[in-house]
C-alpha cells in the first residue's frame, strides 16, 4: 500500500532539477556546453595535425591519444549538460536514459580523463630523454612498440577504473503515475541502505571496492601529479643546461653538441609546449585530485564540498580544451601545417565544386543539344514523309509562237 501511494505522489518542480546548487546551474546551461564544443573542434583540428604523415613522431603520437581521449571526456559530458535544460529535464524518456546510465557516463569520463594522464606523462618522458640524449629522437620505434604501449596505457587505465561501474548502487522510482522519475544513488560501502535495510552487499566485495578506490587515488592522482611536477622540473632544467652548453661551450670537443642553431630552435620550441601542456595539465586537474584525495583519505562527503567540488571540475574541463590554444600559441610549426592543411582542403573543395558545376553545365548542353538535334530530326521525317505523300505535278508545256 505504502509503494501505491509512492507512485501517486508527484515531485515538485525543485525535486526535479538535476543541478544540485544555482552554481552547478548556471555552469551547467552556458559554460560547459561552449568549452565542450571549443575543446571537441579544437582536438579534431589537432588530430588533423598530428595525425598527418608529415607530424608523425613518438611525442605526437601520444598527443595524438591525448586529444582523443579528451574528446571522449567532452563527449561523455554531454548528457550531464543536456540534463539541466528544462526541456530534457522534463522528458520521461531522457530521465530513464539519464538516470541509469550516469553511472557509467562519469566511469567513462574518468577512464578518458587516466589516459590523458598517462599520455602527458608519455610525452613528457620522451621530450626528456630527447634533450638528454639527441640521438634518441632520431630513433625509429617499430609499429608493434607503439601498439603495445598504447593499448597497455588504455587497457591499465580501464582496469583501474572498471570497478566504478559498480561503486555505485541507484535506485530509479517512478512517482505520478508512472509519469515522473527520481534517483538516488549510494555507495556500495555505506553502513546506510535504501529503506533503512542491511546493506545486501558482501563484506569480501565491499573491501574490493575500498581496495580498488586506494588503487585508483594512488596511480591515477597521486602517481601521475608528482611524476608530472619531476618530469617538467627536469625537463625545464635540462634544457636550460643544454642552452647554457651551446652558448657558453667549453673547451673540450665532447661539450660541443653537433647542433645548429636552426635545430635547437625547433627543440625548443617543442620543448617549450610540452612543458605548458603538462603545467596546463598539473595545474587544471592538481586542485580536483586533491579534493579527491582528501575526501578518500579522510572520507569526506562530497556533498559537504559541493561547490569547492564543482570548481575544479570545472578547472579540468576548462584544462582538456586548452590544448588547442596552447598548440596555437606555442607552435609556429602547428600554426603552419594547420594553415597549409586548411588550405589544401579548402582548394580540393572549390576544385570538386567547380568541377561538379563543369559537369553539370556540359550534361544540361548536352541534353539540350540532343533534344534540338531529335526534334530537328523528327521535323525532316515529317517534312520528307510529307513529300511522299504528295508529289509533285509536271507542269504544262505553253505552244510555241512562231513568227
Amino acid at each position: 500500500m505504502a509503494r501505491t501511494n509512492l507512485s501517486e505522489l508527484c515531485l515538485t518542480y525543485e525535486q526535479m532539477q538535476m543541478h544540485g546548487t544555482e552554481l552547478e546551474k548556471y555552469l551547467q546551461r552556458y559554460l560547459f556546453p561552449c568549452v565542450a564544443i571549443f575543446g571537441i573542434l579544437g582536438n579534431a583540428l589537432n588530430l588533423t595535425v598530428l595525425l598527418n604523415r608529415s607530424m608523425r613522431s613518438r611525442a605526437n603520437t601520444f598527443l595524438a591519444l591525448l586529444a582523443i581521449s579528451d574528446i571522449a571526456f567532452l563527449s561523455l559530458l554531454v548528457p550531464n549538460i543536456l540534463a539541466n535544460y528544462p526541456i530534457f529535464t522534463f522528458n520521461y524518456y531522457f530521465r530513464f536514459f539519464y538516470l541509469n546510465a550516469k553511472v557509467h557516463l562519469l566511469s567513462f569520463a574518468n577512464w578518458s580523463s587516466a589516459v590523458a594522464i598517462w599520455s602527458v606523462i608519455a610525452v613528457c618522458a620522451d621530450r626528456l630523454i630527447g634533450i638528454r640524449r639527441p640521438l634518441y629522437t632520431r630513433s625509429d620505434w617499430r609499429g608493434y612498440r607503439m601498439i603495445l604501449l598504447i593499448g597497455a596505457m588504455v587497457v591499465c587505465t580501464g582496469a583501474l577504473t572498471l570497478y566504478q561501474h559498480v561503486a555505485y548502487k541507484c535506485l530509479v522510482r517512478s512517482y505520478c503515475n508512472g509519469t515522473q522519475l527520481y534517483s538516488k544513488c549510494l555507495p556500495v560501502s555505506s553502513p546506510k541502505w535504501f529503506g533503512k535495510q542491511p546493506n545486501p552487499y558482501s563484506q569480501s566485495f565491499r573491501n574490493f571496492i575500498d581496495i580498488s578506490t586506494m588503487l585508483y587515488v594512488v596511480l591515477i592522482i597521486i602517481c601521475p601529479i608528482v611524476l608530472l611536477t619531476v618530469l617538467n622540473i627536469l625537463l625545464l632544467c635540462s634544457l636550460r643546461k643544454r642552452t647554457k652548453k651551446l652558448i657558453f661551450g667549453k673547451d673540450d670537443a665532447s661539450s660541443r653538441v653537433a647542433i645548429d642553431g636552426m635545430t635547437y630552435q625547433k627543440t625548443e620550441q617543442r620543448v617549450t609546449t610540452v612543458a605548458l601542456i603538462v603545467t596546463m595539465f598539473t595545474v587544471t586537474n592538481g586542485p580536483s585530485a586533491l579534493i579527491h584525495l582528501l575526501s578518500t583519505v579522510y572520507q569526506i562527503r562530497l556533498r559537504d564540498w559541493y561547490d569547492i567540488t564543482l570548481i575544479g571540475s570545472t578547472l579540468v574541463i576548462c584544462g582538456k580544451a586548452s590544448n588547442f590554444i596552447l598548440f596555437c600559441l606555442c607552435s609556429k610549426h602547428f600554426r603552419n601545417r594547420l594553415f597549409s592543411l586548411t588550405q589544401k582542403k579548402m582548394h580540393s573543395k572549390l576544385d570538386t565544386i567547380t568541377v561538379r558545376l563543369i559537369d553539370r553545365r556540359k550534361d544540361s548542353h548536352s541534353v539540350t543539344h540532343c533534344r534540338r538535334f531529335s526534334v530537328g530530326s523528327e521535323a525532316r521525317k515529317e517534312r520528307s514523309k510529307a513529300s511522299t505523300a504528295t508529289p509533285l505535278q509536271p507542269r504544262s508545256a505553253k505552244p510555241s509562237v512562231q513568227m
